[in-house]
């Protein structure tokens, strides 16, 4: 099984060299799983093009044109190419490194380039006021805890544009009288900045993450949750990239890692009543939480805990799972190769017979959800969060 990244990385392009020559000469096992060349067919959008395109820009050995810049912005650093590659190399940190070199030449394409102005701007990647962060979420945050020493960061995406993944989540943690907080307020969280690093906007996301750590330092937490695995990825492994770092008694959990701390707690809030029918569920892997944080266990343990369910899985899981398509700043540049991507993965529910599609990212919902209707599936789409608070309303309320 794939390790989770190192989180210390040396950041110069140039510091690979060796690498991506010797991806660029490699015999392309890789290339099958690539979702990105999958759907275009072209070499010069697989892991091997990709990296030939790197090794002549490093080394100055030919101009990088605006179809080479495509083909880097094409990848949507999903790290499935990763889990085929014997020797392990990080291509997708590689790309990251050629991009922000792209970004200081001024070269960014033009979606990638609303992304930071977005977060310049208004400190999310939507382009919304930053004012109205938690304003889907008032009613929540009357029930939180002020001197909680738990905060939970809710990530962009779910406080814009998936507040219900927000919701469940405090209803599982109120029904396990876990005192919580959000890092609310005109200083309180803004953009955790992964989407900036992987899109090359490292000095935006420096920003960020400088802001992130103020609020979480003055808010005198000890842990913090998140339900986006982006956002833990960027506490965990980007801000020691930039230099920075949260205070050591902090630590930083996606949601699954810490609510399987308190299984024995969840048992019998998710004993289904006597009536409810079974239930059967295929689980998407998000990249940032397996291939990246090397979080795969947890999740599923958390949905065999639901009495009367079936957990199934994708023909491809784990390490091996095919991406949503939402990841690398792809949307923002090439959003119809997106929809392709989030179709096919969607095409293999078929295979499983679920009722639901369940995933622990927003950003994998957000995708799925979008694209489901011109799909002509029945299928449900719900976050983790979403599953267990559902259980745990019907078994309190019978229905």
């Amino acid at each position: 099984m794939t390790a989770p990244r190192p989180q210390h990385l040396p950041s110069s392009l140039d510091d690979y060299a060796k690498i991506s020559r010797l991806c660029s000469l490699c015999n392309r096992m890789c290339r099958h799983s690539c979702p990105t060349h999958l759907i275009t067919g072209s070499d010069a959008c697989s892991p091997i093009g990709r990296a030939l395109i790197i090794e002549l820009y490093r080394g100055k050995k030919s101009a990088l044109t605006e179809a080479a810049v495509d083909r880097l912005y094409q990848c949507n650093l999903c790290g499935a190419c990763k889990a085929w590659c014997k020797p392990r190399h990080e291509l997708p940190y590689i790309i990251e490194l050629a991009r922000a070199r792209v970004v200081k030449e001024n070269r960014a394409p033009m979606g990638v380039l609303e992304l930071d102005e977005n977060v310049t701007a208004s400190s999310n990647v939507y382009g919304e006021s930053h004012e109205t962060r938690f304003a889907k979420l008032e009613k929540a945050l009357t029930h939180t805890t002020k001197n909680a020493d738990i905060a939970y960061y809710v990530g962009c995406t779910t406080a814009y544009r998936h507040p219900e993944i927000a919701q469940a989540t405090q209803q599982v943690l109120l029904a396990l009288d876990i005192e919580h907080k959000f890092l609310s307020g005109p200083e309180g969280e803004v953009c955790c900045g992964s989407p900036l690093m992987r899109a090359g906007f490292t000095k935006t996301a420096k920003t960020l993450a400088e802001q992130n750590i103020q609020a979480i330092v003055e808010s005198n937490a000890k842990t913090v949750l998140t339900t986006c695995p982006g956002c833990a990825r960027a506490f965990r492994d980007d801000y020691p990239r930039l230099g920075l770092s949260l205070p050591k008694k902090v630590r930083v959990y996606h949601i699954t890692e810490f609510l399987i701390k308190h299984q024995k707690q969840l048992v019998p809030m998710l004993n289904a009543v006597a009536e409810s029918a079974p239930t059967s569920f295929v689980y998407h892997d998000p990249c940032h939480l397996g291939r990246e944080l090397g979080v795969y266990e947890q999740p599923r343990q958390l949905l065999r805990l639901i009495p009367n369910s079936q957990l199934l899985e994708f023909l491809h899981h784990k390490e091996y799972a095919d991406c949503c398509g939402g990841g690398g700043a792809l949307p923002k540049t090439f959003s119809v190769l997106t929809e392709k991507i989030t179709q096919r993965r969607l095409a293999a529910t078929a295979d499983t017979s679920a009722e639901y599609l369940l995933s622990a990212c927003p950003n994998c919902k957000r995708h799925f959800t979008a694209t489901l209707p011109s799909h002509g599936q029945t299928l449900q789409i719900l976050d983790i969060m979403e599953m267990l608070a559902k259980v745990i309303k019907a078994r309190t309320t019978g229905r």
